[in-house]
């Protein structure tokens, strides 16, 4: 299937319509058409020349999610969401190419991290990004690999972004009866029994140790088009739409679009993943279309 390799991207095609577009900057997928209908989110005022990180899509958070709460933590000094998603990841070709599917492969590694961010984590490390595109699917791979003389200790996840006609219309079910961290009200955590989670105000939500892989998710398309988002080795799911007031509060993202979209996101972020010396560690998300 046609893989074009172009400067700052990579764009996959795929012979039923499907297509999707991944940048170097932070392995970042910026675009999943399915029948030629855009279904990821990606703001009209964000920056795609490596500049600032990217809003929308499907950025890559490592080795740290959220500000470390404990400042004795190796992940301490680091930024919000860490630098996978502000390094330029290397090139490393197709993996599979098949009638049915096709992969391609990025790499980082320690020395292509910004330098003022690599002295605050300074660890030798191998990631390896892998998406495949496939009729109705995107999968997204992250594979981890701990080349240091001491074992560390990451959080990472998928920043999902999903476009949506109307946010009032979303709908989110598999969430039912998981304990949640409130980031907007800074706690308590709290069990969620409702059957399904909406959107009519600011949601930042960690849900901790999501028994199921599977989260259904109405985008409002009616009865296609929408979602089921299967996970692998990640055991929690952030629900984020930022709302009126932090809409207008961010940079690089428009004051009206919190209405267009919603973050459905896959991780390990509620505690760190320990990787010993020379281990390796992978999870990652497919997203299926019901048609």
């Amino acid at each position: 299937m046609p893989v074009k390799v172009l400067e700052e991207k990579v764009v996959l095609e795929h012979p039923s319509g499907s297509s999707a577009e991944v940048y170097f900057y932070g392995a970042t997928v910026t675009s999943w058409k399915y029948q030629e209908k855009e279904r990821l989110f990606l703001s009209e005022d964000t920056h795609l020349d490596g500049t600032s990180a990217i809003h929308g899509g499907i950025p890559l958070v490592f080795p740290q999610f959220g500000k470390a709460s404990n400042p004795s933590a190796e992940t301490a000094e680091l930024p919000q969401h860490g630098f996978a998603r502000v390094s330029r990841w290397e090139w490393q070709g197709i993996s599979v190419d098949s009638d049915s599917q096709v992969s391609v492969r990025f790499r980082l590694t320690d020395a292509q991290v910004p330098e003022a961010l690599r002295q605050k984590w300074p660890k030798k490390f191998r990631l390896i990004c892998t998406v495949t595109l496939a009729a109705e699917t995107l999968t997204s791979t992250i594979e981890v690999k701990n080349e240091d003389t001491k074992s560390f200790d990451f959080n990472t996840l998928f920043h999902t972004y999903y476009l949506v006609p109307d946010i009032s219309k979303v709908s989110i079910k598999g969430l039912s009866n998981v304990t949640y961290f409130d980031k907007v009200a800074n706690g308590p955590e709290t069990l969620d029994t409702d059957d399904s989670i909406t959107i009519d105000r600011e949601v930042d939500r960690i849900y901790i140790g999501v028994p199921n892989d599977d989260v259904y998710i109405d985008l409002g398309y009616g009865t296609s088009g929408n979602f089921i988002l299967k996970t692998i080795n990640l055991k929690d799911k952030v629900v984020w739409n930022p709302w009126i007031d932090k809409s207008r509060r961010m940079s690089g993202f428009g004051d009206e679009e919190y209405k267009k979209m919603v973050c459905v996101e896959p991780g390990t972020v509620s505690s760190y993943i320990t990787l010993n010396v020379g281990e390796t560690w992978d999870g990652g998300q497919t997203l299926s279309i019901i048609p």
